[in-house]
């Protein structure tokens, strides 16, 4: 009897430790389940009780040792988060509704945080503070075991985030592929889609994706990370939904970032200082080069065409004349810009380079601020980070502390994805980490891939817009003025020459084109990789835009995202003989009407609907 009595013993604390604990979203459609297998920590996620996340390891290693052998879970609190706040993203009110738990680990001291929204889950992981001396964080254990029959989009450039997607069945990914995040997945059986990526990333490192085999992709860190502090890590994120745009409308990499500070940003967003806008660039224009005189011309057609911002890209480091040292002249050309209505961002490279000192040192990156707003400048892009070592994380959280205290505006290039800085940090006007037109791709077919993957951290400097048929090849002018509509940057850089765009058809359009959304919508005759269908309003204008893949095709577009009433409408589309050409004539549409488009490769389609009069 004392025998039996001590194998139940043993088989109810075998159960227990194997027993899982299920947090599920406020709609109840996505669950998340925390288990303990063999002492290792694992999850899963599901949706509408199918998989997304097979049952995958968790855990970290610090200080070399692994953080994951456990017997058992406590739940420690639960509770409901329900707000809104002020975005500048797909859409201008983000939505923070989910169930958050908090899971002790028993014989351990690791603690699991999770949150369980109607779009996706985020987790993380808390280790306290050490009593004394420093802890390392050498390893995210974290895997993710990608449903059985799914489709993934993913890129493999880890480092400065520009590489081309390509679409694989999960089945058939190496071992040993690298993807930096986000990575898409179409769930099997038209379930649904998910992403894959982080939020919330301060002074750690970042992660990218490592293919392990059967269907399994690993976190990896791009450098130790080192703290006296407790460890929170960044939040390991899965948004999901039934459909493109659920997935595109998802919040949760600024749910999981905290607010901006009021000392800095006391209104927020509207933060008088912050201006998103439209920028000329003359790095992509081909139209002169980057001097003292060409950038007053380029400023004087930025006037003209009623851009508020020229970028002075690399080059102006260099500039004398007559005595005048650079910041003299950069002084002069602000002071030339605000006659013509124009104000400057100026580039600078963060690594110090032989022309040139970088920004590495905090007092060097100080001081270079300080003469950018002494002299006027009211934006910088800075380039070459290729890196999310720790190192470069906490760079960027220093550098858009000290641009705020100095009222500059910041452009990140060079970079890795976005996690939610610009949450935190609303100077964070855009940043790369994006194949944009600098680099020769597919564009039909890589242009309606990102909306789906890379825009899904956030925003995207892709430099959209040129008149150059070597940089655009295989797409149509309408197509172009669709990315400007399409891909979300709040400060708009454009690759076009703007002397150009001063006679161009396309030129109205262009100029009172909006750099932030009010609402998104993206419309179901989407598909990765071959057609994007976006309806984006601001205000009470709605503009249609439409990029085609390689493959010609015909789509019936329904208008019924328009509000009540008639709207008066600019309709542009490809002109059949010549693909830099484009067709603009005015209709009147109302919410009832369809709209039967028939688009060659690499064509597109853009409406501007105005419930007022026609600009």
């Amino acid at each position: 009897m004392r025998y039996l009595t001590l194998c139940l013993v043993a088989l109810s604390s075998q159960l227990h430790a194997q027993s899982g604990q299920t947090i599920s979203s406020p709609d109840k459609h996505i669950s998340f389940t925390l288990s303990v297998r063999d002492h290792k920590l694992t999850y899963a996620v599901a949706f509408n009780a199918h998989p997304v996340i097979d049952e995958s390891q968790m855990g970290l290693t610090v200080d070399s040792a692994a953080v994951d052998k456990v017997v058992g879970l406590n739940l420690l609190s639960k509770k409901t988060i329900n707000e809104s706040f002020a975005w500048r993203g797909v859409h201008s009110v983000a939505k923070n509704y989910c169930n958050d738990a908090v899971f002790g680990i028993k014989s351990g001291l690791l603690r699991v945080e999770v949150k369980v929204f109607n779009n996706g889950i985020a987790f993380r992981y808390i280790i306290p503070s050490p009593d004394n001396g420093n802890r390392v964080v050498n390893a995210d254990n974290t895997q993710f075991t990608i449903a059985a029959g799914s489709t993934i989009w993913s890129q493999d450039d880890i480092l400065a985030y520009e590489g081309k997607y390509k679409q694989q069945a999960i089945e058939d990914v190496p071992e040993g592929q690298l993807a930096g995040p986000p990575v898409t997945i179409k769930l099997p059986g038209d379930i649904g889609y998910a992403a894959i990526t982080e939020g919330d990333v301060q002074n750690f490192a970042g992660i990218s994706l490592k293919a392990m085999g059967n269907r399994v992709f690993k976190a990896v860190l791009a450098s130790d990370t080192h703290t006296s502090e407790k460890i929170e890590t960044p939040w390991r994120i899965i948004e999901i939904g039934s459909s493109l745009n659920t997935l595109v409308n998802c919040d949760i990499v600024a749910d999981v970032s905290p607010a901006p500070g009021k000392a800095l940003f006391p209104n927020g967003f509207a933060t008088s200082w912050l201006k998103p806008g439209e920028c000329v660039w003359s790095w992509l224009a081909g139209n002169g080069p980057i001097t003292f005189e060409n950038m007053e011309r380029y400023s004087k057609w930025a006037g003209q065409l009623g851009i508020p911002y020229n970028l002075v890209d690399e080059g102006w480091w260099q500039w004398k004349d007559d005595g005048k040292d650079k910041w003299e002249l950069v002084k002069e050309l602000v002071k030339y810009s605000a006659e013509q209505h124009v104000k400057i961002w100026i580039w600078k490279a963060y690594p110090t380079r032989p022309v040139e000192p970088g920004l590495e040192d905090p007092k060097v990156r100080w001081e270079f601020f300080k003469k950018c707003r002494d002299a006027g400048v009211v934006g910088i892009k800075i380039d070459f980070f290729n890196s999310e070592a720790q190192q470069i994380l906490e760079f960027y959280q220093g550098a858009l502390r000290d641009a705020a205290k100095l009222h500059l505006m910041l452009d990140f290039h060079g970079a890795d994805k976005p996690t939610g800085q610009s949450r935190t940090w609303p100077n964070e006007m855009s940043r790369e980490g994006i194949r944009g037109l600098e680099n020769p791709s597919d564009w039909p077919a890589h242009n309606t891939t990102l909306p789906f993957t890379r825009y899904l951290a956030g925003h995207g400097d892709y430099t959209p817009l040129s008149f150059r048929q070597d940089l655009i090849k295989g797409t149509t002018l309408t197509h172009q003025v669709a990315e400007v509509i399409t891909f979300t940057s709040p400060f708009m850089c454009l690759g076009v020459d703007p002397e150009k765009l001063l006679t161009s058809p396309v030129r109205d359009v262009i100029i009172h084109m909006p750099t932030t959304w009010d609402e998104t919508i993206v419309l179901p005759q989407s598909e990765i990789g071959k057609l994007t269908v976006y309806a984006r309003r601001k205000g009470g204008e709605w503009y249609l835009a439409v990029m085609n893949g390689d493959e010609p095709k015909s789509a019936d577009i329904n208008l019924s995202f328009l509000s009540k009433g008639k709207y008066h409408a600019m309709v542009m589309q490809d002109d059949s003989d010549s693909p830099e050409k484009c067709a603009i004539t005015d209709h009147v549409y109302s919410k009832g009407d369809k709209i039967n488009l028939n688009l060659a490769s690499g064509g597109g389609y853009v409406i501007v609907f105005n419930p007022g009069s026609l600009k």
